[in-house]
């Protein structure tokens, strides 16, 4: 195997070209924070929606709304009709977990701003189905009050104080004071506004609701709701699994995911190209050095395995530092998309793909150094001019 080089050469390598060395890493700071920011990206948009599903929830939708549960418009009196009907939906003491509501896009007024607003009406009965929501101040909604989520502010384009706890917000022609703030374990949940299903009704001169969310015992409990489904055909009800349902829009959102991950790996692209004409540059331009480590007895794999540890540590040091920029400048933002908002976390999975991408990006840039190495003439580069 040979001689190997001390570490301390490539290091030293690395602060023989200051200017370089710091242009280079500021570069691998950069893809990292990128590949960060994508990981996260994709990861907070599949988790926004397909999160909201549950393998115990069935959703009740009109016939004629293609499975649309903005455009659905049914009877309210589903609600009750499954609370009787189907033995096994889960209760509370004695209370059935079914939720009659309506979700509807609208635009909302607050802190003298008006923006695009998604506003879910509601029974107390929601909560009862919908358990993943969970109240972080206030109280309760009464009349003529709102819960907001914790994202609602940034869906706006407000600060949080213009939907703080006592201010009010405006839609479809009624005010609402603002009675708590509620978090939806990071789903696009958190970017909505509930309202009193009564009063939105009302408001929005409706005499059906969306939709009817129907939380059954057990997971496999839910085929009682399909055939609840199919046997009352007077209803033209059409039952989907939660799960299903969430499922299949995030995966409408699969083109915007592939989208960023194109555009994050051309970035890469062009740092690894980068990357190698400049390493490709240094062994230029160290030649006679290389070729007299050569002459003392030093092999190429040495000399190839030096390299590749200058380029490593370069690598990792500017990924550490862009795993720290992502960090401040990514985690915990949010992200608006349609009339939904959905958080930004830097995960276990994000910092891996950052990175453990860009230490590869920067080995990947060695192969055109290494093959010039290789073609490296002991004679010819040492030979006095």
């Amino acid at each position: 195997m040979g001689r190997s080089l001390p570490l301390d050469y490539a290091l030293r390598n690395l602060g023989r070209r200051p200017t370089r060395t710091i242009l280079n890493g500021a570069a691998f700071a950069l893809v990292a924070a990128v590949l960060v920011a994508t990981a996260s990206f994709m990861d907070g948009l599949r988790r926004s929606f397909a999160a909201q599903g549950r393998s115990d929830t069935t959703i009740l939708l009109s016939a004629a709304a293609m499975r649309d549960v903005v455009r659905s418009a049914i009877s309210p009196g589903v609600a009750d009709l499954v609370a009787a009907d189907v033995e096994t939906v889960w209760r509370v003491n004695g209370v059935p977990a079914v939720s009659p509501e309506i979700h509807l896009g609208t635009r909302v007024r607050a802190g003298g701003r008006e923006a695009p607003g998604f506003v879910r009406g509601v029974t107390e009965r929601a909560f009862l189905v919908h358990e993943d929501v969970t109240l972080t101040a206030g109280a309760l909604p009464g009349p003529n009050q709102v819960l907001v989520g914790r994202l609602v502010a940034e869906r706006l384009g407000v600060d949080e104080d213009a939907i703080a706890i006592g201010r009010t917000v405006a839609f479809e022609g009624g005010t609402f004071t603002v009675a708590g703030r509620f978090a939806a374990a990071g789903t696009a949940v958190e970017s909505e506004i509930w309202a009193p299903l009564h009063e939105l009704r009302g408001l929005a001169r409706r005499d059906d609701v969306s939709a009817v969310f129907v939380r059954s015992a057990t997971a496999g409990d839910v085929a009682d709701v399909s055939v609840f489904a199919q046997r009352r055909l007077d209803l033209e009800l059409v039952a989907i699994r939660s799960d299903t349902y969430y499922g299949a829009l995030a995966a409408y959102f699969g083109p915007i995911r592939a989208l960023a991950a194109v555009m994050a790996g051309l970035i890469a692209l062009s740092v690894i190209v980068t990357g190698a004409n400049t390493l490709g540059a240094t062994v230029r331009d160290r030649a006679v050095e290389l070729a007299t480590l050569r002459a003392v007895g030093y092999r190429t794999g040495a000399l190839l395995r030096s390299l590749l540890a200058e380029a490593t540590l370069l690598a990792a040091a500017g990924g550490l530092v862009g795993l720290v920029l992502a960090r401040i400048a990514v985690h915990g933002t949010a992200f608006r998309i349609g009339m939904s908002a959905f958080a930004l976390e830097v995960g276990g999975d994000a910092v891996l793909v950052g990175f453990g991408g860009v230490v590869l990006l920067g080995s990947a840039g060695t192969v055109p150094a290494a093959l010039r190495v290789v073609r490296i003439s002991v004679a010819n580069s040492l030979r006095p001019d």
